[in-house]
C-alpha cells in the first residue's frame, strides 16, 4: 500500500523517514528527523511511502515547482532491496507525476550508485550533468539525471 504525507501523522512518518534512511545508507541518513519534520512541513514537498503488512519499506520524496520536480529521496530498508521495491516504488511516483502535470523530474546520484543509476535509466532517466564533490560523508561526484514525464506518458 502507497500513503502520501497527508495521511500520516508527521512526526510519526518523520521518525519512521529517518529510520528507515539510517538504516539504509551506508554512512546513514543524510537528514535527520527534524530536517524531514520541516520538509514534511513544506507545499511543495510530497512523499510517497510503501507499507506492506503494517512493515515500512521504502519511500520517495520530491519538491514540485509549478511544472518540475526534483526528487529528494529514494530509499528502500536494507531488508527489502534487490526485491523489485524500488522499480514498485518509482513506477507510483511517475503515476503520482503526470496526475500532477509535472512535465520533468530531477534526481542525483552518487556515481558509485550504480544500481540505481541503472534502475534510472531503465524508467528513461537520461544523464545531464555532472556534480563534482556534491556528495559528503563521504565525499563523491554527483550524476544530475531527468526524465521527461511526458515523454514517458505518450
Amino acid at each position: 500500500m502507497y500513503y502520501s504525507k497527508k495521511q500520516l501523522p508527521t512526526q510519526k512518518l518523520a521518525e519512521n523517514l529517518w529510520s528507515i534512511s539510517e538504516g539504509s545508507y551506508s554512512n546513514g541518513s543524510p537528514w535527520s528527523t527534524e530536517q524531514f519534520c520541516v520538509d514534511l512541513a513544506q507545499k511543495t514537498s510530497e512523499y510517497l511511502v510503501l507499507i506492506k503488512e503494517g512493515c515500512w519499506i521504502g519511500f520517495v520524496s520530491y519538491h514540485f515547482v509549478l511544472d518540475e520536480a526534483e526528487i529528494t529521496h529514494v530509499v528502500i530498508h536494507k531488508e527489502f532491496q534487490h526485491k523489485g521495491y524500488g522499480n514498485k516504488l518509482i513506477d507510483q511516483l511517475i503515476q503520482k507525476l503526470v496526475e500532477q502535470e509535472i512535465c520533468q523530474v530531477f534526481l542525483e546520484v552518487r556515481v558509485s550508485n550504480t544500481s540505481a543509476k541503472k534502475l534510472y535509466e531503465k524508467k528513461g532517466f537520461k544523464t545531464i550533468d555532472h556534480r563534482k564533490g556534491y556528495y559528503s560523508r563521504p565525499k563523491e561526484d554527483g550524476i544530475v539525471m531527468c526524465l521527461k514525464v511526458k515523454e514517458v506518458n505518450q
